[in-house]
């Protein structure tokens, strides 16, 4: 025990020591530097209208936007529920854990996440739309704080004497995230199987639509390796994959032995906090006791057996008629136009997402629209079947974290589209045979029913709790199905489809232990068709409004969901999961000979079926706003890093000892950074002693203001190559070389256009002001022999411009490129008044414009133009501008157009890799090019290449993404061949 702190004390020195070499090795002929990097902090800009209020307890800073004091309360009480449970399970944080806590209400895309720099938690208080995630529990609030908090807690994790150790020492937010350097699957598998124990049933893990996910992919022929289940796959659905198996795969370790344990975690996390660069293979295998392996046989041992006999007892499963079904494809939420043509929304690999004409017969498509809809897929058809009502997320051209939901008519005759809202917040509209269009809108965490009239959208219910999923307004117009949430609870309600305001809603039917989803009315009216998870599996179901009975439909292995009944009742079709698709099926519809629920478990009317509460005026809101204050950005500006910086010059390998006389030697100094919750305001420095002299640097960034200023003001020292006469002739040295001076800059994103095609810009501008001078020995000696003004300032006020624009890019699941669109670039750096000194300017505007030649094979075909014009060399870096074999050309003084094109071919989408190993594959591919440099001036000469060879798309450690490419080009002037890397 005496032993323990010398000891973390020696280790922390070594560490550090450890980390300045490994920084320091990074330089090569500049001055070397361990830094820190501007881009851990970094600012956001958020809605002007988004004020935000503090709320401190014991733990947590409540920061939330006023307007979300509900969602604020319901958070707070889950965290604080939750609190130790969470850390039971995760174990292994310091006892003093404080964190703030983010709530947002301005976007309707629903996120929550944990964010090491700077350390929070960020909640979006609408509730997320996906019912696997929020379909049994309370809230949105109260599910997505426990699955955040464990992050939270994660990454907090401490067990001294290590790596983790040392670096908490100097960056609490940089041990924090080492700690999250964990593979994807088991960050998110523990926090999913944690917030499946916090509310009964609620939780993925408990979600029948999840679970069908994971039972396909492990029944499928090539089951999911142990890799593939902790890694988020890049070109292989389902993208969420990695949510998937990292839960299953830490449930079923959980319940390896006898009693549930997670023990396992504890020590594995344990061995990555002190020791990361093993990866966390070594840490599973540390405390499981298995290697990788051995862990993998087990999982699909055991998950395979269970899944088997699950359908085993099932059997006869449902025949169905495939209408259209391929690997990658996903058809959602089909209606019948007529008895043999069915409109759908379909994803996928190889397509455009958007609506499409089915033939039901043949399968055969036809694309009506490109479009973008909300994640829950909840359109409706027109009354008279020749428009459709959608949702989509419309993002604010200025914020990029706000997406706002809005409805759309859309022509089912020509494609066009019709915005009906301008900040409705609305989902899942539906119109009725009057012409009034309904909708769903956000309110706080929950929704409520809003009818959409002259561009807006108000609400016409007052309820609490409750979360309204969907509207079906009946053939006839006379009844309206309406299917809501109250507390965790989904069942059918039903209201007069007459305009009344506030509608009565009244219970109408539910399943016993059972979630409801997909209402869609038959043609008649008779019957309204939904999809359940009855037997644990999603089946499609319909309720005859006639005899008041529940017929189940269908017997599928997976899940069944989405159905429509065509216009003359003979045909059923729905959406039936396949590993890694959403097919498309049929078969022929037959009530009489569908089997019929228990009428014991269909809960009826009133007494059965839950009450929709009212919203009542509480002093709640009140409550909250008395105990909290308005939130100031510099009461969280408190340094987040304060870390040792050491500088030093580069060795000149080809000079002799007795030429570097002029090394300014070591300098060590101070480096802090900083950065508020919010994300207001950024700011770094460092400061350090060297030659005799305080040098530094410090920046400060600003996200408060729609054009985001950055202001930098620095002086630092370095050292040139100069030759210099001695009496024994001219030699090579060194040279002091000082510069000081101020940059200030803005930058102005903005999003022009985001529907399955992508339009934005970008521009930013920096002036910078600097004096440069020599000084030092060498720089004396040079003054003595003639050269005068050396040691003088030499003023200098360069502009950098840069500006970027993409029109139309249009990039599908699979494509390695955009298969459409073109990009814009212009970059420049110009001297707009110098002191004496010639005056350098340089510019640089590119173009590629991506061709959509080949989708189905996932060809990317970019043809590229490039312009320079440079009054010296060597102003810019000039690598990628030149045609590849001529990297290292020089380029002086001119005018150059480069012209050239690229194609890139998808081999092999691997989407797997090692445990062991923390190497992850992406994509294997291959390329080829050809290029041309064409200067524009008498003096100047060709320049030309074509080539081509692999590229590797891979992931290191979890989280550092790499392309690899490898390739020959022949330059064609020299006749010769180079080898190329990138």
């Amino acid at each position: 025990m005496r032993l323990r702190v010398p000891l973390r004390a020696w280790v922390r020195g070594l560490v550090g020591i450890a980390l300045l070499a490994l920084g320091a090795a990074s330089a090569v002929r500049a001055q070397g530097v361990t830094r820190l990097d501007a881009d851990l902090y970094r600012v956001t800009y958020r809605p002007p209208s988004a004020t935000y209020r503090v709320l401190s307890s014991s733990q947590f800073d409540l920061i939330y936007q006023v307007g979300e004091e509900e969602a604020a309360q319901y958070i707070q009480q889950a965290l604080e529920h939750t609190l130790a449970g969470t850390d039971s399970l995760v174990g292994l944080t310091p006892g003093r854990f404080r964190m703030p806590v983010v709530v947002d209400g301005f976007s309707d895309r629903s996120n929550g996440f944990v964010t090491p720099f700077p350390f929070k938690q960020e909640i979006e208080a609408p509730s997320i739309r996906r019912d696997p995630l929020v379909a049994r529990a309370s809230s949105w609030p109260a599910l997505v704080a426990t699955h955040e908090l464990v992050h939270a807690l994660h990454g907090d994790i401490n067990v001294g004497f290590g790596f983790g150790d040392v670096v908490r020492f100097f960056a609490p937010d940089a041990a924090r995230a080492t700690n999250l350097t964990a593979p994807r699957g088991l960050v998110e598998g523990i926090a999913v199987y944690r917030e499946s124990q916090f509310e009964g049933d609620a939780g993925r893990l408990h979600a029948p639509l999840f679970q069908m996910k994971m039972r396909a992919a492990m029944l499928a022929d090539d089951p999911w390796s142990l890799t593939q289940m902790m890694e988020p796959p890049r070109y292989t659905q389902p993208f969420n994959r990695f949510y998937i198996g990292g839960a299953h795969a830490f449930q079923h370790w959980v319940r390896r032995g006898d009693t549930t344990d997670t023990a396992f975690f504890q020590e594995a996390a344990s061995l990555h906090n002190r020791v990361p660069f093993l990866g966390f293979g070594v840490g599973l295998w540390h405390g499981l006791g298995d290697p990788p392996d051995d862990l993998e046989r087990d999982l699909h041992t055991t998950l395979r057996t269970r899944y088997q006999s699950a359908l085993d007892r099932l059997r006869p499963f449902t025949e169905r008629t495939t209408i259209a079904g391929r690997r990658g494809h996903n058809y959602r939420r089909p209606y019948w136009l007529s008895d043999s043509t069915l409109v759908t929304y379909l994803h996928g690999y190889d397509v455009r997402a958007g609506f499409y004409r089915v033939n039901a017969a043949t399968g055969a498509r036809e694309r009506i629209r490109v479009q973008s809809i909300t994640e829950d897929y909840t359109y409706s058809l027109g009354p008279d079947s020749t428009t459709l009502l959608a949702s989509r997320y419309v993002p604010d051209p200025w914020v990029p974290t706000q997406d706002q939901a809005e409805v759309e008519r859309i022509d089912l005759q020509d494609g066009s589209a019709t915005r009906l809202t301008q900040g409705g917040r609305v989902f899942a509209p539906v119109e009725t045979r009057r012409g009034a269009v309904w909708a769903i809108q956000n309110d706080g965490s929950f929704t409520q029913w809003a009818v959409v009239e002259a561009g807006a959208a108000s609400a016409i219910t007052q309820t609490s709790r409750t979360r309204f999923r969907q509207l079906a307004v009946s053939p006839d117009g006379g009844t309206t199905a309406v299917l809501v949430n109250v507390d965790g609870t989904q069942r059918v309600y039903r209201a007069s489809a007459r305009s009344e305001r506030p509608p009565r809603l009244q219970p109408w039917f539910g399943l016993q232990d059972a979630i409801i989803y997909d209402l869609s009315w038959g043609p008649r009216g008779r019957y309204l068709l939904f999809a359940a998870d009855h037997t644990g599996i999603a089946n499609v179901f319909a309720f005859d409004t006639a005899t008041d009975r529940v017929l189940q439909l269908t017997n599928v292995p997976f899940g069944a969901l989405e159905p429509a009944l065509s216009p003359d009742r003979s045909t059923l079709a729905f959406v039936d999961y396949q590993h890694e698709r959403h097919e498309l099926v049929r078969i022929p519809f037959r009530p009489d000979g569908a089997s019929i629920v228990d009428p014991s478990r269909v809960l009826r009317g009133a007494p059965s079926a839950l009450p929709i509460p009212t919203r009542a005026e509480t002093d709640s809101t009140v409550s909250i706003a008395g105990r909290s204050r308005p939130y100031q950005a510099w009461r969280h500006l408190a340094p987040r890093m304060v870390v040792p910086t050491v500088r030093y010059d580069a060795d000149e390998a080809d000079l002799p000892d007795a030429a570097r006389f002029e090394k300014l030697g070591v300098g060590v100094g101070l480096g802090i950074a900083g950065n508020d919750p919010l994300q207001r305001w950024m700011y770094r420095g460092d400061a350090y002693w060297q030659d005799g002299r305080l040098w530094g640097e410090a920046a400060v960034r600003s996200g408060r203001w729609r054009l985001r200023p950055a202001l930098t003001v620095f002086n630092t020292p370095d050292t040139v190559p100069a030759t210099i006469p001695t009496d024994t002739g001219r030699r090579e040295a060194r040279i002091g070389f000082e510069e000081r001076g101020v940059s200030l800059g803005t930058r102005l994103p903005v999003t022009l256009q985001s529907n399955v095609y992508q339009s934005s810009a970008v521009a930013a501008v920096s002036a910078q002001f600097r004096q440069t001078r020599f000084f030092g020995a060498t720089a004396e000696a040079l003054e003595r022999s003639g050269a005068s003004g050396l040691t003088d300032w030499s003023d200098r006020l360069t502009l950098f411009p840069q500006a970027a624009w993409g029109h139309r890019l249009q990039q599908n699941p699979r494509d390695l490129v955009p298969n459409q669109g073109l990009i814009l670039r212009s970059f420049a750096e110009l001297d707009a008044w110098t002191d004496g000194a010639s005056a350098s300017r340089a510019w640089v505007t590119e173009a590629d414009l991506y061709l959509p030649l080949a989708l189905r094979s996932h060809t990317g075909v970019r043809l590229g133009a490039g312009l320079l014009t440079q009054n010296a060399g060597a102003i810019l870096s000039l690598d990628q501008f030149v045609p590849r074999g001529y990297e290292n050309a020089f380029l002086g003084s001119g005018t150059f157009l480069r012209l050239g094109t690229e194609i890139t071919q998808p081999l092999w989408y691997v989407d797997d890799g090692w445990t062991l190993v923390p190497v992850y594959a992406n994509a294997l591919y291959s390329y080829g090019f050809a290029q041309t440099l064409v200067p524009l001036h008498a003096s100047g000469s060709l320049r030309s290449s074509i080539g081509g060879g692999i590229g590797l798309q891979l992931r290191f450690f979890y989280v550092l993404d790499l392309n690899l490419q490898f390739g020959l080009a022949y330059r064609l002037e020299p006749g010769d061949v180079e080898g190329v890397y990138r």
